[in-house]
């Protein structure tokens, strides 16, 4: 038996709409009514992710839900690169076109996106939540060393992962890179949820071009002390140091940044204790939302 929450299958979902921006269409999620509340998903996943989140926060809030481009089953043209910089620049065009301010939820991978757009159009963000928020996001901080040999630690551990996507098994590559991320130890890909698995494998074609990409435009402490909304930082206390040390570089240029713990739990937080992250979310966003 898994220790985590096994939240509810995808079949349960709102079925998503098409928004048009930055000359495409995103497939939207939404549910509910109330304080906008907009949920980004990270590396290898898409909207349906939040599978385990959605209902509770469409109770009292309006809930929405991105699929980025190139991640998810739909077709995507290849006019723009698999990018950090193109999926921040997507998520700028998008809150121009729900033009109304909302509180942004993001994982991972998302992070840096998130505080990059918020950084840019500060008046369409109400307030961030980021659960650890990936190390590609932001200029490292100088001289430390510790950080730098923690992200070291972690590409050994996690490179095999790529090696195996590099040979075309994809599923075999996600399997193992997940267990590595969130660090589930051998066969723990089979523990998550079936959903959040099914998601998980769905987007195994976005592996190579996440390796391959080119490195993001990063943020520096200017940039980040100027996003001056309400910041929750979350972080599960079994996770990786990177991501440890990330949040706390994060937070520590944030003016109004704070941390949130998760106990027994690592990077795969949002899947893995689900109705702990949404009561997280909708008590930050109650509290500095509208």
């Amino acid at each position: 038996m898994s220790p985590f929450e096994h939240p509810h299958d995808l079949l349960g979902m709102p079925e998503p709409v098409q928004i048009a921006a930055a000359g495409t269409s995103f497939p939207i999620a939404t549910a509910g009514q109330g304080s906008a509340v907009l949920f980004v998903h990270g590396a290898w996943a898409d909207l349906r992710i939040w599978h385990g989140v959605w209902k509770d926060v469409a109770e009292k809030n309006k809930y929405l839900a991105m699929t980025q481009r190139h991640f998810g089953s739909g077709v995507w043209s290849s006019d723009k690169l698999f990018s950090r910089d193109v999926h921040t620049s997507d998520l700028i065009a998008l809150l121009k076109a729900l033009n109304t301010p909302v509180n942004l939820v993001g994982w991972s991978y998302a992070g840096g996106i998130l505080l990059n757009a918020t950084s840019q159009v500060p008046e369409l963000v109400r307030s961030l939540v980021i659960f650890e928020p990936s190390f590609e996001s932001e200029a490292l901080p100088k001289n430390n060393d510790s950080l730098l040999h923690a992200r070291e630690v972690f590409w050994e551990e996690l490179e095999p992962a790529y090696k195996i996507a590099q040979t075309g098994d994809l599923h075999a590559a996600m399997r193992l890179g997940i267990e590595v991320v969130f660090g589930l130890g051998k066969g723990g890909f089979t523990t998550l949820d079936p959903s959040a698995q099914r998601v998980f494998l769905d987007n195994a074609h976005t592996m190579i071009p996440d390796l391959e990409a080119p490195a993001p435009q990063v943020l520096n402490k200017a940039e980040l002390s100027n996003i001056l909304c309400p910041v929750l930082i979350c972080c599960g206390e079994r996770t990786h140091e990177q991501y440890k040390m990330m949040a706390e570089s994060t937070l520590a240029d944030l003016p109004n940044g704070v941390l949130r713990l998760f106990e027994d739990v690592g990077h795969g937080g949002p899947v893995q204790v689900p109705k702990k992250f949404s009561e997280a979310v909708l008590n930050f966003v109650g509290a500095h939302g509208p």
